[in-house]
């Protein structure tokens, strides 16, 4: 079992080239062993569930990926809450065909429910995904990620949803390298942090639900406070986009506006900068502020600082 760590980020596809040519540029000038852009891949998911969604309410996502003629069964399990992040267990298989191999699930640590395997007689195929991946290697002076940048379509009976993201996974050394990168991303291309991963794109289309973070306890401190509302914060903007519904941007600004009551002076300046850019913004045709906003590099900024504060604090 491998346990993974990454940064989503949302992106435009407009913004595609650029994200391209910054990468490319900084694998160009660096002369670090292992800094270089990968070949582009085209992938293929099959996610597989129950109908009653019994993998999805326990916590953990089946798929087999073909890629360059291999496939590959993958499980993942929730794992660790890490505020703005994605952290995971993972286990991978090669196959030699494109049908699962459930006898392979013996070696993974299963959740509670889904231990008696009851559910795998039911297991149908609810949505695929199918997108194209630019992989590039990056180096810097203490750690090793994988960036990626994906650009697709999750589909499935119930319609589908596109997809158009960026990745950064540590594969050596410190966390805060993520952040750090990323900001230097975001100051030349815009882009905001997500935790919708592919999977739930794929439950969505079903259920039409967005998943929020639990609430904390009323007891709970204020760096719980903050990490919670600043993930409703970064729910409500995916959610936003993906419903092309600028009326959820008033539950979103009072998640900022719960937020910055539990940050430092200086975060809550930048805040405080946004919340006045949002306002500005309402008073837009409403068939462009969406666009017009997630064009905005002053957005992803504040999430990844607000979000490198944060994993310092729990980390």
């Amino acid at each position: 079992m491998a346990t993974e760590l990454e940064l989503k980020l949302m992106l435009q596809p407009e913004h595609l080239t650029s994200v391209s040519d910054f990468l490319d540029g900084i694998c160009a000038q660096s002369e670090i062993d292992g800094q270089s852009r990968q070949p582009t891949l085209s992938l293929m998911n099959a996610y597989f569930d129950t109908d009653t969604a019994s993998l999805m309410q326990g916590g953990m996502a089946l798929r087999i990926r073909a890629v360059n003629s291999q496939f590959i069964q993958t499980v993942k399990t929730r794992g660790s809450n890490r505020v703005g992040m994605h952290a995971r267990g993972e286990w991978e298989w090669f196959l030699p065909t494109d049908r699962l191999d459930l006898s392979l699930l013996s070696e993974v640590i299963l959740p509670e429910s889904l231990q008696d395997m009851a559910w795998s007689r039911e297991l149908v195929e609810v949505y695929r995904t199918d997108f194209e991946r630019q992989v590039w290697n990056i180096v810097t002076e203490d750690s090793k990620m994988e960036v990626v940048c994906d650009q697709g379509w999750v589909t499935s009976p119930y319609g589908k949803d596109a997809i158009c993201e960026l990745e950064l996974e540590l594969k050596e050394g410190q966390e805060a390298a993520l952040y750090q990168f990323a900001l230097q991303l975001a100051e030349q291309v815009p882009v905001q942090v997500s935790l919708v991963s592919k999977a739930q794109k794929g439950v969505r289309l079903k259920y039409g639900q967005i998943e929020f973070p639990d609430q904390p306890s009323y007891i709970a401190n204020q760096t719980e406070l903050a990490s919670y509302w600043y993930e409703v914060w970064l729910v409500y903007w995916e959610a936003m986009h993906f419903m092309q519904d600028e009326a959820l941007m008033q539950p979103l600004r009072h998640s900022i506006s719960q937020l910055k009551t539990c940050l430092p002076n200086e975060l809550m300046q930048i805040l405080d900068n946004v919340e006045h850019t949002l306002e500005q913004h309402l008073r837009m045709d409403e068939e462009v502020v969406l666009t017009k906003l997630a064009s905005m590099k002053q957005i992803g900024i504040a999430m990844l600082k607000v979000g490198q504060w944060l994993n310092q604090k729990t980390g």
